[in-house]
């Protein structure tokens, strides 16, 4: 599941994976994997262990024209994502694990990812 391929439908928002090569279609429009990028120390999401779970937080903008639309961490045999909309404030938790790789998607920047 580390290297899985996420296709984002810009028109709908619809969010299609697959871990493999793959042909993918949303919205009568062919979609292309999305490459992430290496979130620096200005974009990582803001992480915490509450109660054996990880507690995801940003102040990223979250405006209607601007914000992340899911989060999703990855494991070798598992993969969580959780949706996320405008106007709401980005808050996620997910069980905790010892290692893995959290990615989020930015409508105006793209797919990134930081390993945990």
């Amino acid at each position: 599941m580390q290297k899985i391929k996420y296709y984002i439908c810009k028109t709908c928002g619809n969010i299609i994976t697959s871990t493999g090569d793959a042909s993918v279609s949303c919205c009568d429009k062919k979609l292309t994997a999305q490459s992430a990028q290496k979130a620096n120390n200005d974009n990582n999401l803001h992480i915490e262990t509450i109660d054996n779970e990880l507690y995801i937080t940003s102040s990223h903008s979250m405006e209607k024209e601007h914000y992340i639309s899911f989060v999703a961490f990855s494991t070798g045999s598992q993969l969580q994502i959780i949706k996320q909309y405008p106007e709401w404030n980005l808050q996620a938790r997910i069980p905790s694990a010892k290692h893995g790789i959290l990615v989020w998607y930015c409508t105006r920047h793209g797919l990134f990812y930081q390993n945990l």
